[in-house]
């Protein structure tokens, strides 16, 4: 049997009528160079890492162990997608809730050197004016799954995609 590095065990978690996109997600980030890997932890995560930016733009993740985790419950995927500001509402609230979920603890920049000449991360603003940013080495659970969600899920990667090559100049 073909080691696939835990893909078809994350596809067996999935229901039926959300395998496809899972498929699309993972076709599209190999398709960019991003090779999967299964996360050596105990739920079940599979990250899309590329060698040549050292860096994972999108991660399957199965569920957290015994509901302990405060992030993303559940089957979902995880994306980075910091290098577009132009995404759909859905994305925007995936990174509010990623915010509030850890009570706006994880917000600003941690001063860990990796930017160079700006933040690279996540800028948001709520309705009553308050802005916050969220650091762009983090990946945003994203809990729906559509095909919409597919497509542009699939736009932001390959916009992040050439920007990860681009900081490489």
């Amino acid at each position: 049997m073909e080691d696939n590095n835990g893909l078809d065990e994350f596809y067996n978690k999935v229901q039926s009528k959300e395998l496809i996109q899972y498929k699309r997600l993972a076709e599209a980030a190999i398709n960019l160079g991003y090779k999967p890997k299964r996360d050596k932890q105990k739920t079940l995560s599979i990250a899309f890492s590329k060698n040549k930016v050292k860096k994972t733009i999108l991660k399957f993740y199965g569920g957290d162990v015994n509901g302990k985790g405060k992030s993303a419950k559940g089957t979902c995927f995880k994306l980075k997608f910091y290098a577009n500001n132009d995404y759909s509402r859905v994305f925007d609230k995936s990174i509010k809730k990623e915010i509030e979920i850890f009570n706006f603890k994880y917000v600003g920049c941690y001063g860990c050197g990796r930017c160079k000449d700006k933040k690279l991360g996540y800028n948001v603003e709520y309705e009553d004016g308050r802005k916050y940013f969220r650091c762009g080495f983090e990946l945003i659970p994203i809990e729906i799954i559509s095909d919409d969600i597919v497509n542009e899920t699939i736009k932001l990667m390959e916009f992040q995609d050439k920007a990860f090559l681009d900081e490489l100049k």
